[in-house]
Formats: C-alpha cells, sequence, structure tokens
C-alpha cells in the first residue's frame, strides 16, 4: 500500500515525542536554511526491516542504525531531492506496531526538513499496523489495493501494492490492479512511466502474476522502466524493452558480496542515471553509476 508522508515542520518534528531519539542522530547542519530541491532528483530506499529494538541486530547488521546513516546521508544532500520512494519491507518480520514506530522516529528528520516520502508495502509489512502508525499519511481509494501516481518533470512513478500475505515471500498485483494500472498509464501517455512494486518479476518468490504485469506493459511503450526490491540486491538488468533495477536493501544481504545502501537517480527526458550509495564507503560498488536510456 503506497503511503504518501507530507512533510511536517521543524517545530512539530521538535514537539512530538518521536524526536526524542531522531533528533540525536542528526548533524547541526540537518537544520541549516532550507536547500534547494532538484526536481529531476529522487532517492530510493528499500527492505530497510526496522525493528522495535534500536540496537537489535540480526545477520550482523542493526536495521535501525543503517536506516538513520541513510536519513543522515540523504539529509546531506545538496540540492536535496523531489522526493523518497521506498520499495517496500520497512519493517522488520511481521509489520508489528512497534516496528512502525520506529519506523516513524527514523524517518521524522527526513519529513522535517520538508522532504515528502512514498512508501509501498513488502511481503514482511502490515497493513493495518502501518496505517495505525501514520493516520495522516494518503491513500487513493481507486482498486481493491491502494495505489499512487506520483507525478515527476521528466516521468510518472506508478506505486503498486504487491503485498498478498504477510511473512508469505511471494507477491502478487491481481487482476483490479493490473485493470488500474492499465487506466492510469492510459490516461498519462505524455510521459515517460516508471513502474515500482516490492517483488521481482519471474522468480518462484517474488510476482506470482508477472506475465499479467507484462501483458499491461507490453501494449503500453511509454512503460520503461520497472524497480523492486525483495532480494536485497543491487542490479540492473533488461526484460524486452523493460528496464529491470534492484533497489539494494540497507539492512541484511543474502549475499555477503552484495551492498547495502540507497539509490540517487537523476531523471532525465530520455533516460536516468542512477548511482548506488553504499553504507559502506570502501565497497567496491559504491558510488557505481548506471545510465538508462529509454527506448522509442
Amino acid at each position: 500500500m503506497p503511503m504518501y508522508l507530507p512533510p511536517i515542520s521543524r517545530r512539530q518534528f521538535l514537539a512530538g515525542s518521536l524526536a526524542a531519539g531522531a533528533r540525536l542522530l542528526l548533524p547541526p547542519a540537518a537544520w541549516a536554511a532550507q536547500r534547494a530541491v532538484n526536481p529531476s532528483r529522487w532517492v530510493l530506499l528499500s527492505d530497510t526491516h526496522v525493528w522495535e529494538r534500536r540496537e537489535g541486530v540480526y545477520r550482523g547488521t542493526k536495521p535501525a542504525a543503517n536506516l538513520a546513516q541513510a536519513v543522515r546521508e540523504i539529509l546531506a544532500l545538496d540540492p536535496r531531492p523531489a522526493g523518497i520512494l521506498h520499495v517496500g519491507d520497512s519493517a522488520y518480520q511481521e509489520g508489528r506496531a512497534a516496528d512502525y514506530a520506529m519506523l516513524r522516529e527514523l524517518i521524522a528528520p527526513v519529513r522535517a526538513a520538508g522532504i515528502p516520502m512514498h512508501i509501498i508495502l513488502g511481503n514482511h509489512d502490515q497493513r493495518a499496523n502501518f496505517r495505525a502508525a501514520f493516520p495522516k499519511a494518503k491513500s487513493p481509494p481507486d482498486c481493491d489495493r491502494q495505489v499512487a501516481v506520483v507525478p515527476g518533470r521528466e516521468a510518472n512513478w506508478f506505486l503498486l501494492d504487491s503485498l498478498d500475505k504477510t511473512n508469505a515471500t511471494p507477491g502478487r498485483l491481481g487482476k483490479p490492479q493490473l485493470d488500474w494500472l492499465a487506466r492510469a498509464l492510459d490516461a498519462r501517455p505524455e510521459k515517460p512511466a516508471i513502474l515500482l512494486a516490492h517483488h521481482d518479476l519471474g522468480s518462484s518468490r517474488g510476482l506470482q502474476d508477472t506475465a499479467g504485469l507484462l501483458e499491461v506493459v507490453a501494449a503500453r511503450k511509454h512503460v520503461k522502466a520497472y524497480f523492486f526490491g525483495h532480494t536485497h540486491a543491487w542490479g540492473v538488468g533488461n526484460l524486452k524493452d523493460l528496464d529491470l533495477v534492484n533497489v539494494p536493501t540497507t539492512a541484511w544481504t543474502f549475499d555477503p558480496f552484495q551492498p547495502r545502501g540507497w539509490v540517487d537517480v537523476a531523471l532525465g527526458e530520455r533516460g536516468a542515471a542512477l548511482v548506488l550509495q553504499s553504507l559502506d564507503p570502501k565497497h567496491s560498488k559504491h558510488g557505481q553509476r548506471v545510465e538508462l536510456k529509454w527506448k522509442a
């Protein structure tokens, strides 16, 4: 379920109980005068797996501390991005209420800095608990799942809901959502379309109705790319004319050679430039740049 989390004021941030720990994580420069915003710049996060234990360790890493580091790095960007897109699995395993309370605390500095954030849900999220944690979050009721279109200057982002069952690995969009996507794409043919969903395409542990999604995409040539998370890996591929971008995790990896981090995206009229920002600046893939070129 994609959720739009609007910015909050610094006063709201400092007055709220959620600020108690989060403000201690930020350098003074984070509260400097409002930086310029680059409408072509976007940040993508995925698989943060935040849980209620701030110091909790799983598979050798601290998910809360890693997200806090990513937040500091994003707030240091100059100019700042037009928005942050989270590609699912924001919570630990079962999307407990306490996990979302910690998530809310950790991302509060981003919202206080005036940066909009959009979150889609993955298979380790739980809808009711997420909505309770973010009661003011907006989610348009256009289909049986919650979906959204986020307009960009050069391209439109289409946020999809592939959560089928919490803590069950595979995902599914379902026919009502695919029908909504077809209508939404047909209503916006003037710009390239970029799809976001949590699950990867085609695997037994990924999106179970990949064929249905590809049928929608095949008839609409302005769909240029599909961004996903789920596999806790970083990579770029191609399926026919569709660019595939695997957004890395900030939490644990299944492959020790994979980086943990986030992606800095610069959209252009004919493509996009992606830069991997590894949480470990010594990682061999840190700063890796990938150019996507849209096919006519």
